[in-house]
């Protein structure tokens, strides 16, 4: 697969913390292959978040588009995603939060791994560094910034972690505005086609979640 052929749309959503804002769109701007387009949503109106967009979208105009929310939603962004994804400009796409940051060369390993295995890929999956602690079903406590080995299953996935073929996440939305969203997400995305989803996985970290 030709990698000129493809676009990453990144659909993340914000909610001030300014600082890390910057931190996650230069995460992009750092990335040594341009095959993606950012959109970033602010949950509310904010103008500091529109000055320090609008300085980003002139370095990259056909790139890197914003706008903020009329209202605040605060059902922690999936409102906002569920209202993106009706509007998906590109084959696959990814969905994060604006504090996450994702390596330079993770366009590249995402590229190679979709010309290696093929267009017909429904889901790409990655590893990550993980923030939060996390309790395994047996044995002691996961710490807080220990990679998590991904896996296609509820508490082994995060929105971040994986890109999705457009066709099926504009199918299935963001219908579940609760915590757990990102899980429900993935679920409703395996019933459009259960065993015949094809689903891929990039052994490496991509990106640190905060």
């Amino acid at each position: 697969m030709n990698n000129n052929k493809f676009i990453i749309h990144v659909i993340s959503v914000a909610f001030e913390r300014l600082g890390e804002l910057k931190v996650f769109v230069q995460s992009w701007l750092n990335q040594t292959e341009n095959n993606w387009k950012l959109t970033v949503i602010h949950d509310g109106k904010n103008d500091k978040f529109n000055e320090i967009m609008e300085d980003y979208k002139k370095q990259r105009p056909d790139q890197i588009e914003y706008y903020s929310t009329e209202k605040r939603y605060n059902d922690y962004g999936h409102s906002l995603r569920d209202q993106a994804l009706k509007k998906i400009k590109g084959e696959y796409v990814l969905l994060s939060n604006c504090d996450n940051y994702f390596v330079p060369k993770a366009m590249k390993y995402i590229n190679e791994a979709l010309s290696h295995i093929g267009s017909d890929l429904d889901v790409l999956m990655f590893n990550m560094v993980h923030s939060h602690q996390r309790k395994p079903n047996e044995g002691k406590p996961i710490p807080s910034y220990s990679p998590l080995n991904v896996e296609y299953a509820r508490n082994a996935i995060d929105v971040s972690s994986a890109i999705v073929k457009k066709e099926l996440a504009e199918q299935v939305g963001f219908r579940d505005k609760t915590f757990a969203g990102d899980a429900t997400y993935f679920e409703d995305i395996y019933k459009i086609k259960k065993n015949e989803t094809k689903i891929g996985k990039i052994a490496r970290i991509l990106l640190v979640h905060n």
